[in-house]
């Protein structure tokens, strides 16, 4: 695979070869063709943290997701205090804050636009295409786990380290992939550095995070955000990504058992 060789792509025919693979990969060049101006991050904290569909939690670095729910703990909290304290912060539904006097005002059209845009130019269509934001507390992390889509992960403040693996079919089969479930999956205690496919990620950094692999995420010394665009049906010419395909094959075959991500839209 392309992104095997190079861990940093900048044109559209190199994420066409590079993106359907299982080993992540920075974006840059003409593959991030969108910008936006972001308020203070204390700011952004303090509105997000008051609206009822954010999620917060400890943000405490470990093995696995973390699900436990702080909001009401983090609200009491005075906000000067909240940014030196550990949290995780993450909410799924941004459209509301894409308003005039909120702080996504004018995102859909200088981001999501455009990169969709640029998405169908080059032979891609999908089913779901929405943002979702993460911050963290100084040294909090985003456990080991896997998503049901392809991320564009988008660093906006701060720093953070994501992992990947370099095999990721070893640490995480077929079978594992097929009956995925976040409050059940493990960093395996014999995974090492080695086994790690890492990327520290500065303001303005892009990663691409494929479809059902293994990963989690570090911040640095610094509270930290992040952008992530998720996909789901994401095709190329009409063909899924390969984990895509054989989960959308195990549904057609056993609906009732097979996992299926929360649907969303912007």
């Amino acid at each position: 695979m392309l992104a095997a060789m190079n861990s940093l792509i900048t044109t559209w025919p190199a994420f066409q070869s590079a993106w359907d693979g299982v080993r992540n990969f920075l974006l840059g060049g003409e593959c991030v063709p969108f910008s936006f101006r972001f308020p203070e991050i204390a700011a952004v904290v303090d509105e997000l943290r008051g609206d009822g569909e954010v999620r917060i939690g400890s943000g405490l670095p470990g093995g696995r997701l973390a699900l436990e729910d702080r909001r009401e703990a983090a609200r009491a909290l005075p906000l000067e205090t909240m940014m030196e304290a550990p949290f995780s912060l993450a909410h799924y539904r941004l459209s509301r804050f894409d308003a005039p006097g909120r702080f996504l005002h004018g995102f859909r059209e200088a981001v999501l636009e455009r990169w969709m845009e640029a998405l169908r130019r080059h032979g891609f269509t999908w089913e779901r295409c929405y943002p979702i934001i993460f911050i963290s507390g100084k040294g909090c992390a985003t456990n080991y786990h896997m998503d049901f889509s392809h991320v564009l992960a988008w660093q906006i403040t701060g720093e953070k380290r994501f992992c990947g693996l370099r095999d990721p079919d070893f640490w995480a089969d077929r079978s594992q992939r097929l009956h995925y479930r976040p409050d059940a999956f493990a960093r395996p205690a014999e995974m090492t550095e080695a086994d790690a496919l890492c990327f520290r990620m500065k303001p303005g950094d892009a990663l691409w995070n494929t479809f059902l692999t293994p990963h989690w995420v570090e911040a640095g010394d610094s509270v930290a955000m992040s952008v992530n665009l998720s996909h789901g049906g994401l095709r190329l010419h009409g063909r899924l990504c390969r984990n895509e395909q054989e989960l959308a094959e195990y549904r057609a075959l056993d609906p009732e058992r097979a996992p299926r991500p929360v649907t969303n839209s912007y």
